[in-house]
């Protein structure tokens, strides 16, 4: 796999990428994590396209230490991403905070972007609010992790770890402490002007592309609530929409099997296009 980073114009941005054969199809993480939320998915993906797996400002291997951490930041980034180094519109994977990015830059660039999977994005900005206020969390465990040289704790408690979510829980970890806590810092103080710019009653509508809207099981933790759907589909009545039962907020991480099952039909569908 192909590693490098990518400049912009006031940071580099790391990513990786399989071969360059295929439709482009590029992965965008959520908050707090990286390009490798995706490593579940990607051998099989790579058979219908040239993947490209980006890590956000702030993320990953990315450049930190920045004060610009918007909504609008992280698009602009993606968009000159897109315009310099993949060589026509991709289709956009975009995981929470990725979806976010993919629904705005599809909305606002469709000539740079050929379809959007939406993977459980908030689509109501209340739930949004709440899904941020849970990112003070990981903020304190960051500082109890190195405090107390890396065993997991939440005040004076060391976490035990079900053996069913050391996987999700070991990358978590690794996730928080590569995130640079400005990230955090943005997304729950400043909430109000990191998020500004996402209103999907606006957005929605001016998106052109195919859409599909994977949706996680509420009752496992995911935050796509069933009149949130509802919502979008009425804003957006060309999308499609799956509801995966046996997966959370971290669907490919979760269920990678019931993901691909649901967005490989997706992207066949542009092979030939």
């Amino acid at each position: 796999m192909f590693k490098n980073y990518f400049q912009t114009k006031d940071i580099r941005l790391f990513y990786v990428r399989t071969k360059l054969e295929g439709k482009p199809i590029l992965l965008l993480h959520g908050g707090i994590s990286s390009w490798e939320a995706f490593v579940t998915i990607i051998p099989e993906l790579e058979k219908y396209g040239c993947i490209y797996a980006l890590d956000l400002r702030g993320h990953g291997n990315s450049d930190k230490n920045v004060e610009k951490y918007s909504l609008k930041d992280y698009v602009t980034d993606v968009v000159q991403f897109i315009k310099e180094t993949i060589s026509e519109p991709p289709i956009i994977f975009g995981h929470s905070l990725g979806g976010m990015i993919g629904i705005q830059i599809a909305a606002y660039y469709p000539e740079l972007v050929k379809g959007l999977i939406i993977g459980e994005s908030p689509l109501n900005l209340e739930v949004l609010r709440e899904s941020s206020k849970s990112l003070e969390k990981w903020q304190a465990f960051k500082e109890n992790f190195k405090e107390h040289k890396g065993e997991l704790r939440v005040g004076k408690n060391k976490i035990q770890q079900d053996k069913k979510d050391s996987a999700l829980m070991e990358f978590m970890i690794k996730s928080v402490l590569l995130t640079d806590s400005n990230v955090i810092i943005a997304m729950v103080d400043e909430f109000e002007d990191t998020f500004k710019s996402y209103d999907i009653h606006y957005l929605l509508p001016m998106i052109k592309c195919p859409v599909l809207i994977l949706q996680g099981n509420p009752e496992l933790k995911a935050i796509i609530r069933d009149e949130d759907v509802e919502t979008a589909l009425r804003l957006l009545p060309h999308a499609k929409h799956i509801k995966l039962l046996h997966a959370g907020h971290t669907l490919h991480i979760e269920d990678k099997n019931a993901v691909l099952q649901a967005i490989l039909p997706f992207i066949e569908k542009f092979n030939g296009i």
